[in-house]
């Protein structure tokens, strides 16, 4: 390995040097995300996802940490390849320089592809306002408890908890309407009997106006 080492050029040494560390984090990086390490919650039913979250998710991030290790270990082998094959110094960097740049542009492409199909595949609260539902478990009168509905969101039937500001306990098999988000996962729903009343839905939570 020393002698191999020795009969590489400066330059050899060099990609040689910012190729293997570089590989070694990609490989490390690689087997964290198999294994579920430091990604994000995939049996998550219902995600309420931000105006920011959203723009992000549409913007392309090149410069990231497995943007930057993609660069170092494919433009870094690209060079080696390149340099041991004699080609011209000059040649050998802006070919390792291109690799790197492609590198990176592919692996922000397929983050991003990734964080798209994250998105799609959550369910967005604020979707299911205004929807029928289905009491699933008792829902305590003037938000004293937390009961729970079944509703069709996003061609999906979901299970949301729900409280209420009616007078009375919403039963099992009762059909609902839901007028607001109280919070993420929490709706706030009301009975048959509520649904003409006027409503003032501020910030995700509903006032009812007599």
């Amino acid at each position: 390995m020393l002698e191999w080492w020795n009969n590489l050029s400066l330059v050899s040494q060099i990609f040689t040097a910012m190729a293997v560390p570089a590989t070694v984090v990609m490989i490390i990086q690689a087997l964290l995300l198999l294994l579920g390490i430091g990604g994000g919650d995939g049996d998550v039913d219902v995600d309420d996802i931000s105006d920011i979250d959203a723009e992000a998710s549409e913007g392309l991030s090149l410069i990231s940490v497995r943007g930057i290790v993609a660069f170092f270990s494919v433009g870094g082998w690209a060079g080696l390849v390149c340099d041991t094959g004699e080609l011209p110094v000059v040649i050998s960097v802006l070919i390792a320089t291109a690799a790197g740049l492609a590198a990176m542009i592919g692996v922000a492409l397929l983050f991003k592809s990734i964080m798209k199909l994250q998105t799609s595949g959550n369910i967005v609260i604020q979707n299911a306002v205004g929807k029928t539902a289905t009491v699933y478990i008792p829902i305590p009168p003037r938000k004293e408890g937390r009961g729970k509905v079944t509703v069709l969101v996003q061609n999906r039937f979901v299970e949301l908890e729900a409280m209420t500001e009616d007078e009375r306990c919403l039963e099992t098999n009762e059909t609902v309407t839901i007028c607001a988000v109280a919070d993420t996962g929490t709706v706030i729903v009301c009975g048959a009997n509520k649904t003409d009343d006027k409503k003032d839905i501020q910030k995700g939570v509903s006032k009812w106006v007599y």
